[in-house]
């Protein structure tokens, strides 16, 4: 499809990929726990799996702390993107196919009086309200066009308050369920006669491919008279309902049994050394972290269904010894 040129110049064009601007990401409830955010990837956090946060019934804020800011100074030179006397906005942008939302946070103003002052820069903040988010979604820092400047304006630049001018840095993917899953998790309309869950799977090479919906996914449909079964919560908050706990295992089960046929001979070895971590990079990344942090038995699939089962209980009994 072809895109039409904007008429002013934009990033990244104007901010090469080396430049070392920082960026810290916290990540906080005003109405709940700790999201328990844990980094399972680079530029990958995942949300709710150690703590009884949960998407459904607390809020989320992201804070973004910017360090060495002066760096963007060119922007406000002959070739930027913006006046000397103009105002750049910075703002925290959440983008979700999951959620099929899109929002901003409070934008920030930068001018040239920044990079004179003592003062950091002061932080970006994105709230997003409960029962708002589910699967994944990214966090980008995105710069806007504030006051264009009062002086000659240059033809190749923006004039127009609120003109999208790009993103800074590379997108943060959050990984989100209402359960706090790590899985990718979609809800769709499969029919009142289709089933309550299906695994959908569309990878080339599960070595290659991300561990993300667009590869692999857990499908639950929506229209099937248990649906609303599997969002009922146990007496403590943050816990999936036992009919949500035996379709992750049994999903598990099948992803790893698909992996196994797929990769053959090589299976073994990637088990054995492929990443040696729980990184959840790749799918094959995923179903090595599983089968070693389970201890999965992968001689047979009935083998394998009875050691997931258990692996599920274990971590079951384990979380409530801890509480």
């Amino acid at each position: 499809m072809n895109r039409p040129l904007q008429m002013y110049r934009m990033l990244p064009a104007n901010l090469p990929h080396d430049v070392q601007l920082k960026a810290d990401y916290t990540f906080s409830s005003a109405n709940g726990d700790d999201p328990g955010a844990r980094s399972t990837a680079h530029c990958q956090f995942s949300l709710g799996s150690n703590s009884d946060w949960s998407a459904d019934t607390h809020d989320l804020l992201i804070r973004c702390n910017l360090s060495n800011t002066e760096v963007l100074k060119r922007l406000f030179e002959d070739r930027g993107v913006v006046a000397n006397d103009g105002e750049l906005l910075l703002t925290l942008e959440w983008t979700s196919a999951d959620s099929c939302w899109r929002k901003t946070g409070q934008p920030r103003v930068l001018t040239t009086r920044n990079f004179s002052d003592d003062e950091a820069f002061p932080e970006l903040v994105l709230h997003l309200p409960s029962g708002s988010l589910r699967g994944r979604g990214n966090v980008s820092i995105q710069l806007f066009l504030g006051q264009p400047g009062t002086g000659d304006v240059s033809p190749g630049l923006a004039s127009l308050q609120g003109s999208r001018l790009g993103q800074l840095l590379q997108s943060v993917e959050i990984v989100i369920d209402g359960n706090g899953s790590l899985f990718p998790v979609l809800e769709e309309s499969l029919g009142n006669d289709g089933p309550l869950w299906e695994l959908r799977t569309s990878w080339s090479d599960p070595r290659d491919e991300a561990f993300q919906s667009d590869y692999v996914a857990l499908i639950l449909n929506r229209e099937h008279e248990l649906f609303s079964q599997l969002r009922e919560r146990a007496s403590e908050p943050g816990r999936q309902s036992p009919l949500m706990r035996q379709i992750v295992s049994s999903w598990i089960a099948l992803l790893v049994h698909q992996v196994k046929s797929d990769l053959g001979p090589d299976f073994n070895s990637i088990v054995n050394h492929y990443g040696q971590s729980a990184d959840f990079a790749s799918i094959a990344d995923a179903v090595a972290a599983f089968i070693r942090l389970g201890q999965l038995d992968t001689s047979s699939l009935s083998t394998l269904f009875v050691s997931t089962q258990r692996w599920f209980d274990r971590r079951l009994r384990e979380k409530v010894s801890i509480e």
